[in-house]
């Protein structure tokens, strides 16, 4: 349901299994105007969301039709370097698991640096619902 997307460019999907995508942080995003004033970052709750895209893409190319999920817990979440403008993430999503209506995820987001993947952005365990 998202009008919003962290999501660039799909490299590679591994149906069922995992995705690697890449999304650009411009520094024209509505957002950055107040987070923070003086020195603009990506919020972290939207470097979550970027992995939580990623994986709804999983998810899709692994069902073959696009539904909606919602994320419904994140039991490990850890934050690394800011995400500044002109920041190129590289967002890894591996599928663990799947019971009761939920599918679990484990994501990495790292800082690309000259087409090289440099220090983590964000690690977490999350898991979404189908609407």
């Amino acid at each position: 349901m998202s009008t919003f997307s962290f999501i660039d460019k799909v490299l590679e999907v591994k149906k069922g299994q995992s995705i690697t995508a890449f999304f650009t942080l411009k520094g024209n995003e509505e957002f950055l105007l107040d987070h923070f004033d003086g020195f603009p970052v990506m919020p972290g709750v939207l470097l979550l969301e970027s992995a939580k895209q990623a994986a709804g893409k999983l998810l899709e190319e692994t069902e073959g039709n696009k539904n909606y999920y919602r994320l419904s817990k994140v039991p490990v979440v850890k934050f690394g370097q800011f995400v500044k403008p002109g920041s190129r993430l590289k967002i890894q999503v591996l599928k663990i698991g799947e019971a009761s209506g939920h599918v679990d995820f484990e994501s990495r987001i790292h800082l690309m640096q000259e087409e090289q993947e440099g220090p983590r952005a964000l690690q977490a365990s999350f898991s979404l619902e189908k609407l």
